[in-house]
């Protein structure tokens, strides 16, 4: 006797819930497919990434693409944790190393409250120190870009990184740091730094520090691998026969001493060169704020042995060293630590 027949199941249902998670992960695999190739170039040599902005630990710079603004927020918050924050720790290992000096810590505590103490009154006559010395000059911004600015005043010795926001026609500034411009009253060699505009010129090549100690164990610019911005033959005064005179100096820009310079940073002190800090030295050189002539020579120079490959371009850098003297209200800057 034959078997009854089973009733036959429709297959219908799986078939369409097997078509549709079919379709559904075909899309998936390309998308991941190209994720995979193209999703993860930005961390590619020599490519910017976008990271989220904290304030302890900025990373890398947004993409060229992002407004001036933007990348002004950015910038000025590194510069926060890169220099400001770093100075500030310095003055405060110099107090505890000189604890039994009173004067010492009486110093320290003057030039921090000098960093402190760049209000809007200050930057204000900053910038119409700016605005006055393109017009006495016949220059101008011609586009967005960044700048330095340093105040050879003794009682300030003050270096700002400021930038142009071409837009707005307006001028804010990243932060401050202590810097020391020339002492004319050492004599020989010594000059008064220069007021003036000065351009970042690939005519005038920089060049970085070999971090040789002399005799005295002085790394005279900075550790090895300083930047060292040159901006030619100045005029300036000097001390000559028991006056003053007007002669050449070389004009530089770079970092002293690591251990022995950068606490005597805040006074008159170089030999007519603006130095700077180690950190604004790597902040101003990493992200080339005054580099414009230099990236673009960079472009037919891939292997330039001066740019470093890790750096960062920002997307508007400049062209300009400017060198003022402010009236200040700050305490003198004189004293020998």
């Amino acid at each position: 006797m034959a078997s009854p027949k089973k009733k036959a199941t429709n297959p219908r249902p799986f078939q369409r819930l097997s078509a549709f998670a079919a379709g559904l992960f075909l899309p998936v695999c390309l998308v991941l497919a190209w994720h995979a190739a193209y999703g993860q170039q930005h961390d590619a040599p020599g490519k910017l990434e976008t990271a989220s902005v904290t304030v302890n630990a900025p990373s890398a710079l947004p993409p060229p693409a992002f407004s001036e603004q933007d990348e002004f927020n950015h910038m000025r918050q590194l510069f926060q944790t890169q220099v400001f924050n770093h100075t500030l720790e310095r003055l405060e290992r110099t107090k505890k190393m000189w604890a039994k000096s009173p004067k010492i810590q009486q110093i320290m505590d003057d030039r921090r409250h000098r960093l402190l103490s760049v209000d809007k009154p200050y930057l204000d006559a900053v910038r119409e120190d700016v605005r006055a010395q393109l017009k006495a000059t016949g220059l101008r911004f011609e586009a967005s870009q960044y700048f330095v600015w340093a105040d050879r005043n003794p009682s300030s010795q003050i270096v700002l990184v400021g930038f142009y926001d071409a837009r707005q026609n307006s001028i804010d500034f990243l932060g401050a740091d202590l810097m020391s411009s020339g002492n004319l009253e050492k004599g020989g060699d010594y000059f008064i730094t220069p007021v003036g505009i000065f351009e970042n010129t690939v005519d005038n090549f920089s060049y970085r520090a070999q971090g040789t100690p002399n005799q005295e164990g002085w790394r005279g610019l900075g550790g090895k691998d300083s930047r060292v911005w040159d901006f030619g033959y100045q005029k300036s005064l000097k001390k000559y026969k028991g006056g003053n005179t007007m002669s050449e100096m070389r004009l530089l820009m770079h970092a002293t001493d690591p251990e022995k310079g950068e606490p005597r940073l805040g006074r008159t002190d170089s030999k007519g060169c603006v130095r700077i800090s180690q950190y604004l030295n790597r902040f101003l050189d990493t992200y080339a704020v005054l580099d414009r002539h230099y990236e673009e020579w960079a472009k037919n120079k891939p292997s330039s042995w001066l740019l470093k490959k890790d750096r960062q371009p920002v997307g508007y850098p400049g062209l300009y060293l400017f060198i003022g003297e402010i009236e200040s209200r700050h305490m003198a800057a004189s004293a020998k630590p």
